[in-house]
């Protein structure tokens, strides 16, 4: 009797809550839209540019049209009432439908409207001669929309263009992985999710040093691209790209996941969508070896080991980071089937506790010199008592 109703949920009654619901947020978005009009308060809308990149043959541009974007502020005196109106502001988006985007980069030019969500995605052939600059620029204009102005209506979207000599590509979670969530735990997540900044949130020891020396060259340039795929919604986009940049960690292009209520969103998926944006990132590299890094307190293992059954040719090595190093627990004897499965695929998965043993294993592998392992054991120090006040309850 319990199965056959779970079935039903499953084919039947899932799908139709599932399409009503979403019927009923897009009729109210809508709604809001007209109202905002008929009141004059339609407000001017902005792009608000995410991370694109560059492979062998296309490049790769996206982001969103909202008209209260996240704007900059001084973090460091933010105190925790205004983390929450920051985050209140990030999740009550308004974005703006049907606006066209001209995308811009070197020679190429390709036009796109947004989605129902505000959101847009170009992909343009990359240019026979783009340079050899690691990061690059494209330009982003609005150009139908009546109340786009001048100082508004543009945007310059930072572009990863991925070297001849890159040796491998990472993909790598965020949440435990190289930032402190607590995602295991409901209230300390909730903590640092509403009432903490970027500024607030703590780096997993020694990760910037060790992602540093992973996206090098011989000559400390950067070489090999890192990809940060992520649960976390694109409302947050701004926050974590603020955590890269004020804890020194290698930036990247930031692929996360829309917050909604239909099948392929936040409220009724699950962690799958990373394990598709791995197969995008694969087959657009399609030269790269990558190594993966994730974290036991999800489902990194099993989606990574999902990752090395298509493409076992592909992936050189996973790392998953044991959220709970210090005991033996069910997320451990879970990441432990995943280790037996990747290994039949001549893939190894490792277990690891801090960032000192992936330095240690990525040397064995030749993926890290071993002069950086010094480096990497300091700042793992370093981090650790740095991070002691965030993490204080």
């Amino acid at each position: 009797m319990r199965g056959s109703l779970n079935s039903a949920w499953r084919t039947e009654w899932k799908p139709w809550l599932t399409r009503t619901t979403a019927a009923a947020d897009e009729l109210a978005d809508k709604g809001i839209r007209r109202l905002r009009k008929r009141l004059g308060r339609e407000g001017v809308p902005k792009i608000q540019p995410y991370v694109g990149y560059a492979s062998s043959g296309s490049v790769q541009l996206h982001g969103r049209v909202l008209t209260n974007p996240p704007t900059g502020s001084d973090l460091r005196h933010h105190r925790w009432w205004d983390n929450l109106a920051d985050t209140i502001r990030r999740f009550a988006s308004d974005e703006v439908p049907g606006v066209e985007i001209e995308a811009t980069y070197h020679d190429q030019r390709l036009s796109v409207l947004t989605d129902a969500e505000g959101y847009f995605r170009a992909v343009l052939p990359r240019p026979a001669k783009s340079g050899d600059a690691f990061w690059d620029v494209a330009k982003l204009r609005m150009t139908n929309h009546p109340k786009a102005r001048r100082q508004s209506d543009q945007a310059v979207a930072q572009v990863m263009n991925v070297p001849d000599e890159a040796r491998f590509g990472i993909i790598s979670d965020v949440d435990d992985t190289i930032l402190h969530t607590g995602a295991t735990d409901i209230a300390t997540m909730a903590k640092l999710t509403f009432f903490g900044n970027a500024r607030t949130r703590a780096p997993l020891d020694g990760v910037a040093k060790l992602y540093e020396h992973l996206q090098s060259g011989k000559d400390r340039r950067p070489t090999n691209p890192i990809f940060y795929v992520s649960s976390s919604p694109w409302n947050l986009h701004d926050l974590l790209e603020d955590f890269l940049g004020l804890n020194g960690i290698p930036f990247g292009p930031l692929l996360l996941r829309d917050f909604g209520i239909d099948e392929a969103k936040f409220i009724m998926s699950g962690h799958d969508h990373k394990l598709e944006k791995a197969r995008r990132l694969i087959k657009a590299f399609d030269r790269l070896p990558f190594l993966l890094f994730g974290d036991s307190g999800q489902e990194d293992a099993r989606l990574y080991a999902s990752v090395a059954r298509e493409f076992p040719d592909r992936i050189a090595g996973i790392f998953i980071r044991d959220v709970d190093p210090n005991g033996d627990n069910d997320h451990d004897e879970k990441v432990d089937r995943y280790v037996c499965q990747a290994a039949e695929l001549g893939v190894p998965m490792y277990l690891v506790a801090d960032s000192t043993q992936v330095a240690t294993i990525a040397i064995d592998h030749g993926w890290l010199s071993a002069t950086a392992l010094d480096s990497i054991v300091e700042a793992s120090k370093r981090d650790k008592s740095r991070s002691k006040g965030i993490l204080q309850p």
